[in-house]
């Protein structure tokens, strides 16, 4: 069968066992956590799923239909994610499975013990600044799209849970505490990027990234963002890059491309006007940055399916 998923599944597939049509289950434990590969060779829906412990789900081939409590519908592709609070049912739609081209998905399920390990190490040795409660894991879903970091670090313990190692504990643990820290990392951004305006006069960050947003059209540079932030360059480049995981050129960057993606999805404007628009002088360069980060081309992008 030829493969068109995110991530290579060929150690699973070679001694996994297909015993059901809809969410056929392998699960690999270990001390401390589970990686559980879902595969659906069939359509079906209000399919049910429940989780102990809290966990990372990630789509790996095909489509999905969620349906969470606290968040409203969406469709699910590869490339995107969703933490999950432990007992919170899942209702999940396969509008599209096949045996031919069935529906894979992964579930990485996390002991709280050890969450809070790694949420006390963070704030204990990159404090966050402006943030009484400190760095924390959500508690209610999440869903994101994946930087290729956090693609990078699923496959890695893909490898590493199919993997025949006696060492594997100790692999998985590495592996496991950079990835819950960059997912604490990405949710501390995201609720900045949606609720920092009710911030702006008590977090420097808040105001930090609405600045960014407001004026994604101009130039920037460390001196002016670190004077905003009443800090000294090198202090606000360590203290913004542990906060949002990303450099401020990485995350100036990145908001470029969201305001990019929603021009191009709701407007006829030309991709000249648009990279202009979105700060970048430079036409080859926005070209180059923009299929970097869809894997499409500006026009493909517009034309295709997805938002």
């Amino acid at each position: 069968m030829k493969s068109d998923s995110l991530f290579d599944l060929r150690s699973h597939l070679k001694n996994r066992r297909l015993d059901q049509v809809v969410e056929n289950r392998t699960a690999y434990t270990l001390d401390t956590a589970e990686l559980t590969i879902y595969e659906t060779h069939a359509q079906a829906e209000a399919v049910e799923l429940t989780f102990h412990n809290p966990v990372l789900t990630s789509m790996i081939r095909g489509k999905k239909v969620m349906h969470l409590d606290d968040t409203p519908d969406f469709d699910y592709h590869p490339g995107e994610s969703v933490l999950v609070p432990s007992e919170k049912t899942m209702r999940i739609d396969f509008p599209e499975a096949t045996f031919q081209r069935p529906t894979q998905c992964l579930a990485l399920a996390i002991a709280q013990d050890e969450i809070t390990k790694f949420t006390n190490q963070l704030n204990e040795t990159v404090p966050l600044i402006d943030s009484a409660s400190g760095w924390r894991w959500s508690e209610s879903s999440f869903y994101f799209s994946n930087t290729s970091t956090i693609n990078a670090l699923i496959a890695r313990l893909i490898d590493i849970f199919t993997e025949n190692n006696p060492a594997k504990e100790f692999f998985a643990d590495l592996v496991l505490k950079e990835l819950t820290i960059r997912l604490i990392q990405t949710q501390a951004r995201r609720l900045l990027l949606d609720q920092g305006q009710k911030q702006t006069s008590t977090n420097r960050w808040a105001y930090i990234t609405q600045y960014i947003q407001e004026n994604l059209h101009t130039a920037f540079n460390i001196r002016q963002l670190a004077d905003k932030a009443c800090m000294s360059e090198p202090n606000f480049y360590r203290q913004f890059k542990a906060q949002f995981g990303l450099s401020p050129l990485e995350f100036i960057n990145q908001q470029r491309i969201r305001l990019a993606q929603q021009l191009l999805k709701t407007t006829s404007r030309s991709v000249s006007d648009i990279s202009v628009t979105c700060g970048f002088n430079n036409l080859n360069h926005f070209l180059k940055l923009f299929k970097r980060y869809n894997q499409l081309t500006p026009l493909q992008y517009r034309a295709s399916g997805l938002v």
